[in-house]
C-alpha cells in the first residue's frame, strides 16, 4: 500500500481565491508550487460563489488610515492591529492588479452603500459571480506553472514530531507538541497521497457548514483549522461567527445585495413594523446589528414596494425574474451563517508560529476582530494570499533527500483509504455532521446563553471522543467544540458574539481569546 509521493517547495491546500493568490505569488518567486483541492480549483469554495465584492481606496479623500479605522471600529476594537493595517494598506494594489495582471474587469461603485465604510470602496465584477474572478486566477496560475491536484482530500498535516497515521492519531485527539510541518496526507481515487514540501500554506476556508443554515459550499467544515490546532498552531477569536442578514429564504433561496436596501427595500416584522427604524442607517447598519435585531423579531419580511423596477432588475435579477412571473406571496428573509471571523492565528506574513506552516484567507483569525465589514473577505484573500505566498518562498527550507525518504518510510497506514470512503463511513459522517449542525445553530448561533454554550461544548467534546479515529470528522467536531468553548468563556456581548447572560461590551474583555492545545487564555489589547 505504497503512497504516491509528490515533492514541492511550497504546498498550498485549498482551491479558492486565497489559495490561488498564494500559489501565484510563490510561483512568481521561483518556487515549485503544488496546489491541492477537494474540488475543482477555481470553481469550488466560498470565493467562487461570492458576489465578487472587494474593497479598494479609490474615492477622493479616502486613505489607508481611514480604512484602517473603519475596520477596527467595525471589529469592535479587538482586531489584531498589524493585520487590519496590512489589509488597509495593501488592498488597493491587490484589487487593481486583478484587472491589470489577471484580466478581471472590475466596476468601482461611487455611492456609499456598504455598512461600516466611511467612503465608497466597493469594487466588483458586473456578473456578480465569484467564479468570474477565480477562473481568471486559475488560468494565470496554470500558465505560469503551478501544479494542480484536484479532487484530492487532505486529511492531515505531516509533521516531524507526532507524525500521524491516517487511521488514528497520537494523543487521542489532543493537540500535539509543535513540530515542523513537512506537508500533508491526502486521498485521491482510493490512493494515499503524500505531499512533502519545504513550506505549507493552509488556505482551505472557514467553518460554515458546521451550522444548519449557511450560504457556504457544502464542504466548508473547518477541517484546516482542526488540523492546524492538533499540530500545535494557536487559534484566536473562534467565538466570533458572522451571520449574513440579507438572505432571502422564501420563495427562493438567494443572497440579496446591500445596494437593494440603499434603493428603498426595508425589513418588517409580522406586525408590519420597520424594526430597524431607530438605527441611523437602518437596514444598512453593520451585519452584527442587523442580524441580532432580525433574530429578536422571529419572522422577517422583505418589503420592496419602494424599489423601482429598474433598480430591482439591476441589483437582484433573480428576484426581479420571480416577480415578473406575477408572484404575489411573501418574501421571507433570514440570517444564515456566512463567515468565520476567527481561525488560525497569523502574523502579517501569514506565519502561524509552527515552522513550515503558513495560512491565509478565511481559515485565519485576527483581521476582522468581532465583526467583518462587507467587501473584506475577498480583499483579505488577495492581501494575505500574496503575503503568505511571498513569505513561504523567501523563508523556504531546503528538503533533503534523506528527509523525504524518512517521511515516506514512516508512513505505514494500517488500512486502505477506502475505509474513509465506504458507504458505512459516509453514513456516519452525514449523521455526525447533521448532529453538529443542529447543536451549533441552536446553541452557538446568533443569540447565545451560558447554559446552551456549556451544553454544546459538553456534547461536542463527547462526539469528538467517539470519532477520534476518523480524522476528517475529528477536524470538524473539534473545531466546532472550540467555537462553543470560546463563546462560553467570553463573558460579554461584542460584535457577532451576543450572550443573553452578559449584555453589552465590557472594557476588561477588549482583547482576544487564544486557544493553544487544551489551554485557553485571554490576551488583552487594552
Amino acid at each position: 500500500m505504497k503512497p504516491a509521493v509528490i515533492v514541492a517547495d511550497v504546498l498550498v491546500i485549498g482551491g479558492g481565491q486565497a489559495a490561488l493568490r498564494a500559489s501565484i505569488e510563490a510561483r512568481r518567486q521561483g518556487a515549485k508550487v503544488v496546489m491541492v483541492s477537494k474540488g475543482q480549483i477555481g470553481t469550488g469554495g466560498s470565493s467562487a460563489i461570492s458576489d465578487t465584492v472587494h474593497s479598494a481606496i479609490l474615492a477622493p479623500g479616502d486613505s489607508a488610515e481611514i480604512f484602517y479605522q473603519d475596520i477596527v471600529k467595525g471589529g469592535k476594537q479587538v482586531n489584531k492591529p498589524e493585520l487590519a493595517l496590512a489589509l488597509a494598506t495593501d488592498c488597493t494594489e491587490r484589487v487593481q492588479e486583478l484587472q491589470q495582471e489577471f484580466g478581471v474587469q472590475l466596476h468601482f461603485e461611487r455611492e456609499l452603500v456598504t455598512p461600516g465604510h466611511s467612503f465608497p470602496r466597493r469594487c466588483y465584477h458586473k456578473s456578480g459571480l465569484g467564479v468570474s474572478i477565480t477562473r481568471k486566477l486559475r488560468e494565470y496560475a496554470e500558465k505560469i506553472g503551478v501544479i494542480f491536484y484536484e479532487k484530492t482530500w487532505i486529511v492531515d498535516l505531516l509533521s516531524d514530531r507526532g507524525r500521524m497515521n491516517p487511521d488514528g492519531i497520537s494523543g487521542e485527539g489532543s493537540a500535539v507538541a509543535k513540530g515542523r510541518i513537512l506537508g500533508a496526507i491526502g486521498i485521491s481515487s482510493d490512493e494515499w497521497m503524500l505531499f512533502i514540501a519545504g513550506n505549507t500554506i493552509l488556505a482551505a476556508g472557514g467553518i460554515g457548514r458546521i451550522y444548519a443554515h449557511s450560504d457556504n459550499p457544502i464542504d466548508i467544515t473547518g477541517e484546516a483549522i482542526g488540523m492546524a490546532w492538533r499540530h500545535g498552531a494557536e487559534l484566536q477569536d473562534m467565538e466570533f461567527i458572522q451571520f449574513y442578514p440579507y438572505r432571502l429564504i422564501s420563495p427562493i433561496n438567494i443572497d440579496l445585495y446591500t445596494k437593494l436596501f440603499a434603493k428603498g427595500a426595508v425589513m418588517r416584522n409580522e406586525q408590519g413594523t420597520r424594526f430597524l427604524e431607530g438605527y441611523p442607517r437602518k437596514e444598512l447598519e453593520t451585519r452584527d446589528i442587523v442580524c441580532y435585531e432580525m433574530f429578536k423579531q422571529g419572522r422577517v419580511l422583505l418589503d420592496i414596494s419602494q424599489v423601482s423596477d429598474q433598480d430591482l432588475k439591476e441589483t437582484s435579477p433573480r428576484l426581479h425574474a420571480l416577480l415578473a412571473k406575477e408572484y404575489q406571496g411573501e418574501l421571507v428573509v433570514q440570517p444564515v451563517e456566512h463567515y468565520s471571523i476567527g481561525g488560525i492565528s497569523i502574523d502579517a506574513s501569514g506565519r502561524t508560529g509552527l515552522p513550515g506552516l503558513y495560512a491565509c484567507g478565511e481559515c485565519t483569525g485576527g483581521v476582522h476582530g468581532a465583526n467583518r465589514l462587507g467587501g473584506g473577505a475577498l480583499t483579505e484573500a488577495l492581501v494575505f494570499g500574496t503575503r503568505a505566498g511571498f513569505a513561504a518562498v523567501t523563508e523556504a527550507t531546503t528538503l533533503e533527500e534523506g528527509m523525504v525518504r524518512e517521511v515516506v518510510r514512516e508512513f505505514v497506514p494500517s488500512e486502505s483509504p477506502r475505509s474513509l470512503l465506504n458507504p458505512e463511513t459516509k453514513a456516519l459522517m452525514l449523521a455526525v455532521r447533521k448532529h453538529v449542525q443542529e447543536i451549533m445553530w441552536n446553541q452557538v448561533g446568533i443569540e447565545r446563553s451560558l447554559q446552551g454554550l456549556e451544553q454544546a461544548y459538553t456534547v461536542l467534546s463527547k462526539i469528538a471522543q467517539k470519532v477520534r479515529h476518523h480524522l476528517p470528522l475529528l477536524n470538524m467536531v473539534q473545531t466546532a467544540s472550540i467555537v462553543a468553548r470560546s463563546a462560553y468563556v467570553r463573558q460579554e456581548s461584542r460584535g457577532a458574539h451576543q450572550v443573553i447572560d452578559f449584555p453589552g461590551e465590557r472594557d476588561e474583555w477588549r482583547g482576544n481569546l487564544i486557544v493553544h492545545g487544551e489551554e485557553l487564555t485571554f490576551r488583552s489589547l487594552s
